[in-house]
């Protein structure tokens, strides 16, 4: 009884400490000593709850943390440990709290896959923020949209939320090519390329959606597709079939 008593009021104390900002540093006055005993009191770590993430990016936290089953939970610095938790890549953001006497709390945002992303010939896997994930197994990649070369990662969100508002562009893009960090050229499944201007991507898309809806010009055989004229779309065909019409190649 004597103990419960005693945890009673320390844990009013810490209350009071809390309330004012105050724990920490006593705590740290105290030495660790004092840490020790209270530990003994009961004021120990005996779990780390985690709170926004699955099973396995849980576990990946909770060994982030370092942590360990039984220690005070006064030596637990919850700044150090969302710093720890937010240096994962599969993690956003995190906050972290001291439940007394003996819980940690940690609730985070998880980063989820959006996209694949090639450069130098590696495969990963990253998020709306162009942030990589992990890296993908080329091999058997995940049904993602591709988006390949510098800087395609960082502007990842316009291509993707571009095409998906125009499915029946979407259904013949294998991927999507960033020119120059300024543009992008969309591979079609075809191996015809379309050129899409710098500028409103969304516009482009919703032009070269139209062309389609009421010409159908994916359907030509073509090498590439250029948008990048005012106004224009500049069709340029295979070279056996400009060769056999008798007429002269040039780069739009």
């Amino acid at each position: 009884m004597g103990a419960m008593a005693a945890a009673a009021l320390v844990l009013a104390a810490i209350a009071g400490l809390t309330l004012f900002g105050q724990l920490d540093d006593v705590v740290r006055l105290g030495g660790e000593k004092i840490t020790v005993q209270l530990a003994d009191m009961g004021f120990a770590v005996r779990s780390v709850d985690v709170t926004g993430a699955g099973d396995e990016i849980a576990h990946s936290i909770v060994v982030a943390t370092e942590i360990y089953d039984g220690q005070s939970l006064f030596s637990v610095d919850p700044g150090e440990i969302r710093a720890r938790v937010e240096a994962l890549p599969m993690v956003r953001s995190a906050t972290v709290a001291r439940l007394w006497p003996d819980r940690i709390s940690i609730v985070v945002e998880t980063r989820e896959a959006f996209a694949l992303w090639q450069v130098e010939g590696v495969l990963n896997i990253i998020d709306r923020d162009g942030v990589v994930l992990a890296a993908a197994d080329v091999m058997n990649p995940p049904a993602l949209p591709l988006v390949v070369a510098d800087g395609a990662n960082e502007n990842v969100v316009e291509i993707v939320d571009a095409l998906a508002r125009h499915p029946a562009i979407q259904a013949h893009v294998v991927g999507a090519v960033r020119v120059g960090d300024r543009r992008w050229n969309l591979r079609l499944d075809s191996g015809a390329d379309v050129k899409l201007p710098a500028g409103d991507v969304r516009a482009s898309v919703a032009i070269l959606a139209r062309l389609q809806a009421e010409r159908g010009i994916l359907r030509l055989a073509a090498e590439s597709f250029d948008l990048r004229g005012q106004g224009d779309l500049i069709v340029r065909a295979l070279p056996d079939r400009a060769a056999a019409a008798g007429m002269r190649e040039h780069e739009a």
